[in-house]
């Protein structure tokens, strides 16, 4: 029963909080979301796991380098949660706020794509403002799936689907969006995925230089069924401005290797160019993924 009430208040403040973001407009959410979480991250576990993470892949940074590079991540995570009520509204393809680069590529390769029938896998990272991804796919005229973590608290989950129901279709990780991702390419349609989280099982391969646990089911899917993957970059520029790159697809892995070295080749190449993404902008990661091995935070 008090688990129940705990959930219902939790839903009920986080609709009135959605509620007051939609009504002040993007940039003053973005703004007053910001302020808050520079306040309130640092004071949180989940900084700890940040700077847990940061001298993980950098021993030699000092408190003060860390502390700014944590603040700037609070800052985009703030402004990403203050503008998520609000990126239905508008068109990445024609917003002035949003430059898009390597459109007409990525253009050619869905119209090559849609006339073999053939689905589309597109991956990226907790990275700037992931939360475009769907939305921009949408507007490419085609129909994304993408896999989330599903809240525990189903009073949220409602919340959140609800302002997402505009971008795309979405399944909970796991074996029913397993199936679900694979019915829905064999359509001919896309799937959406953040690939940079922690899996509990998965083959080592390296994300900013050190062994992390990666999952295959990208690598899975393309192979099995002969699809393309193409990494998308979200990298905020300013407050109030974002770019979003549609990178070169990743390429196929040569014949002669067996099938276990063409998943990790895949792998590798994915966990580099999102790697590269967080070395060029730190500050644009969610540091607050447990990403490494569990016995890491355990120390």
């Amino acid at each position: 029963m008090l688990k129940t009430i705990i959930h219902v208040l939790s839903g009920f403040i986080l609709f009135l909080t959605f509620l007051i973001l939609r009504i002040l407009g993007k940039k003053n959410s973005s703004d007053i979301s910001s302020f808050i979480f520079k306040k309130i991250g640092p004071l949180t576990r989940y900084n700890k796991v940040a700077i847990k993470n940061i001298l993980f892949v950098w021993p030699k940074k000092n408190k003060t380098a860390i502390d700014n590079l944590t603040k700037r991540m609070w800052d985009n995570i703030g402004r990403n949660f203050g503008e998520f009520v609000h990126l239905t509204k508008f068109n990445p393809l024609t917003c002035s706020n949003i430059k898009v680069i390597g459109l007409k590529k990525v253009k050619t390769l869905i119209k090559k794509n849609k006339s073999k029938k053939k689905g589309i896998i597109f991956v990226s990272a907790h990275y700037g403002n992931w939360e475009l991804g769907p939305i921009i796919i949408k507007k490419l005229n085609l129909e994304p799936l993408s896999l989330y973590r599903k809240s525990n608290n189903r009073f949220i989950e409602i919340i959140i689907q609800r302002v997402r129901s505009n971008s795309g279709r979405y399944a909970p990780k796991g074996d029913i969006g397993a199936k679900k991702s694979f019915l829905w390419l064999r359509s001919g349609k896309c799937l959406a995925l953040l690939n940079d989280q922690k899996l509990n099982e998965g083959p080592l391969i390296n994300f900013l230089g050190k062994p992390a646990p990666t999952a295959s089911f990208l690598a899975e899917l393309a192979l099995r069924m002969e699809l393309d993957i193409i990494p998308i970059k979200f990298q905020r520029t300013s407050k109030y401005k974002s770019t979003i790159t549609f990178m070169e697809k990743i390429k196929s892995p040569p014949n002669y290797l067996k099938h276990h070295d063409k998943v990790n080749k895949i792998l590798e190449e994915v966990n580099s160019i999102i790697s590269s993404w967080i070395l060029e902008k730190p500050d644009q990661w969610f540091w607050v993924h447990r990403r490494w091995s569990k016995k890491f935070y355990k120390t």
